[in-house]
């Protein structure tokens, strides 16, 4: 099986760049072909059960269907957000210009949080950035790669347009919010700044998509992706795939080690366990 995902022309490129920048957020149409969604649908759906009990799962995600950490479920989870007309919307937003061991045309940003979701109760309107701040730079991006159709009865995501801008946290009493009504197969992209919550699903159908958080090189990722990954899949990525998921910015063990936070793909090891002391 191989992942599909098309290509973007400049044009498209550059409006949802736009799209981004001035209302926080853009939808990619017919990102992924119905091959690869009915064959990533598959995998998800096999790797839930919905009886699973999670430490630390807040009451609001209760009626969720949710399977965390996709990176160590198959490498395909893998493939898909390494693709390439994916990361050329991210790295004018997230790269760091300055990085220096990394050519300038490859992402230097990586993951930082990827889990499937099949919506229940109604999300709060919030932001993943932590923090609000203006400024046409963002820090965290999320990418929503949609398994389903997302409408307002299975519960799809709802933003409130420019408030990425506002250099304010949420205000959860918003009335006047924006439904994403997207196609199974589209590619859903925001700022982490943006105000953004999930209407109830109230269809009883799944409303599943495949949430990537990502963060530039600095950021403490929301999981510990390099050291949780199998073995018998970081052997099967490419340099920029394994810089992707973190292994080019671990922090070194200590002044012996090295002394600089990034590297290079010069740098990256044969296995998961040979950046960690026993």
């Amino acid at each position: 099986m191989t992942i599909q995902c098309r290509a973007l022309a400049e044009e498209e490129r550059e409006q949802r760049l736009k799209e981004l920048l001035v209302y926080g957020y853009c939808v990619v149409e017919h990102f992924m072909d119905g091959a690869t969604v009915a064959a990533l649908q598959e995998r998800v759906e096999g790797a839930c059960a919905s009886d699973s009990v999670y430490a630390g799962v807040p009451a609001r995600d209760a009626d969720d269907l949710i399977v965390y950490n996709l990176q160590n479920k198959n490498k395909l989870f893998v493939d898909l957000v390494s693709a390439q007309s994916l990361h050329q919307i991210l790295m004018p937003k997230l790269n760091d210009p300055y990085y220096r061991f990394l050519p300038p045309d490859v992402p230097n940003y990586y993951l930082h949080y990827y889990n499937a979701r099949s919506s229940g109760q109604k999300l709060d309107l919030h932001i993943d950035s932590h923090f609000p701040f203006p400024g046409k730079r963002a820090i965290v991006m999320q990418t929503a790669f949609l398994l389903d159709d997302h409408h307002p009865d299975n519960g799809c995501t709802v933003v409130v347009p420019g408030s990425h801008q506002s250099g304010e946290f949420t205000d959860r009493e918003l009335d006047h919010v924006k439904p994403v009504v997207a196609r199974a197969g589209d590619l859903v992209m925001w700022d982490s700044r943006l105000w953004h919550g999930a209407l109830g699903n109230t269809s009883r159908q799944s409303r599943w998509s495949l949430v990537a958080t990502w963060g530039m090189w600095w950021i403490k990722p929301a999981m510990d992706i390099t050291r949780g990954l199998p073995d018998e899949i970081y052997r099967q990525l490419d340099d920029r795939q394994k810089q992707l998921l973190g292994f080019c910015c671990i922090p070194p063990h200590d002044e012996a080690d090295r002394i600089n936070t990034k590297v290079g793909y010069e740098a990256l090891r044969p296995s998961v366990g040979d950046y960690y002391r026993s």
